[in-house]
């Protein structure tokens, strides 16, 4: 059986997409073809990457997305799963013109995450994210299933299509072979994963300067993308802002890399404002810090207070408090012995409850039924 997996907003190698999906799938004997965009078309751990043009912005969206379309109906294959809401059009093409099984997986509340975008108009940001959820929640009644990551989700899916599975974006347990917690390592505050101001970069900034004047030897390693043009005025000249708090923007790493980086750290942040979409998602830097053993300072709200609190892995700190993150931080370096108690509950329930390892047989029992009911 050959199942395509299409994508326009994320790298082929993403690690829920290639190293968790379809690599799950190729250990179980599919064929699997990723469509994204990417330089060049390769081959890799037996999955084959088929490149397609970059989507621009502007005018040409429409035929880029074309040929993404026109590429993805050249492979027919078996099954079909794509990873974005800019690809439903793509999907009901696909499902209704040409009777292929369709897997939507939503990985976030599009809706929602529309009213804090600050390229629309704020007049216009309750209507769009409106209708872009009606659209998002009517289309999925012509697939053939919807994955979700989380209980909440996939009810509001469920309601018009009860065909699905939630596919928690646990961490891979191979991925995080560390041992057991054995002490605090050099002062490294560490935020991994893309960063804007809604994800806490303006509430960093300002904490690390606290910080530093009782640990002036801490530095603070964001390593993701960073996205700074929604940041109030007062950062328009960001480099004093990261010399005094010791901050380094490292930028995005190879997936393979993200251990490393994670052993290197002392202490990992999950600063997320409380805006709709964060309110009730889980954030899957927030696991992989667990697998990493390592505590946690994490917003008081939603699954981050949740997961924090069930399994005392870490400190909860008021949402968008500088002064409150700092207070925390310096509590771990100033009390290792709690930090490492942190560290140790953290991994112990990352073993226990949080790898894809226990997810990936939910992912082919969903294709199993997908394909069985469209046999004669």
């Amino acid at each position: 059986m050959k199942a395509c997996i299409l994508t326009t907003a994320h790298s082929p190698f993403d690690e829920r997409i290639f190293h968790k999906e379809a690599r799950s799938l190729a250990e179980a004997g599919y064929e699997v073809v990723i469509v994204a965009p990417y330089e060049t078309s390769l081959s890799k751990d037996g999955i084959r990457i088929q490149a397609v043009p970059p989507l621009s912005a502007r005018a040409d969206r429409i035929w880029r997305l074309n040929v993404l379309y026109q590429t993805a109906l050249r492979e027919n294959a078996d099954i079909y799963h794509f990873h974005d809401p800019d690809l439903i059009p793509v999907g009901l093409r696909l499902s209704r013109k040409h009777g292929k099984p369709v897997i939507y997986d939503v990985h976030e509340y599009y809706g929602d995450s529309l009213l804090t975008r600050y390229w629309i108009p704020r007049p216009l940001r309750k209507l769009v994210a409106r209708t872009v959820d009606l659209l998002e929640k009517r289309a999925a009644r012509s697939f053939a299933g919807i994955v979700t990551v989380n209980d909440h989700m996939a009810e509001l899916f469920r309601r018009e299509n009860p065909e699905g599975e939630i596919l928690h974006n646990y961490p891979l347990k191979r991925q995080f072979e560390f041992p057991r917690p054995a002490g605090m390592k050099p002062p490294v505050i560490l935020y991994l994963g893309g960063i804007n101001r809604e994800r806490g970069l303006e509430i960093i900034l300002r904490a690390m300067p606290l910080v530093r004047l009782k640990h002036p030897e801490v530095v603070c390693e964001l390593v993701g993308p960073a996205e700074t043009e929604d940041l109030g005025p007062e950062f328009s000249r960001l480099e004093p802002w990261l010399e005094r708090g010791g901050v380094h923007l490292r930028g995005k790493v190879p997936y393979e890399q993200v251990p490393g980086v994670l052993a290197r750290s002392s202490i990992a942040l999950v600063p997320l404002l409380p805006t709709l979409n964060y309110r009730k998602a889980i954030p899957v830097k927030l696991l992989e810090y667990m697998a990493a053993g390592l505590p946690v300072v994490g917003s008081r709200f939603g699954y981050i207070e949740k997961i924090i609190e069930k399994n005392q892995c870490g400190l909860l700190n008021e949402p968008g408090n500088p002064e409150s993150l700092a207070q925390d931080i310096c509590t771990l370096l100033e009390n290792p012995e709690k930090a490492l108690s942190c560290a140790q509950n953290g991994w112990d329930a990352f073993q226990r409850e949080y790898t894809w390892e226990k997810e990936q047989s939910k992912l082919l029992g969903l294709y199993e039924r997908i394909l069985a009911a469209r046999k004669p």
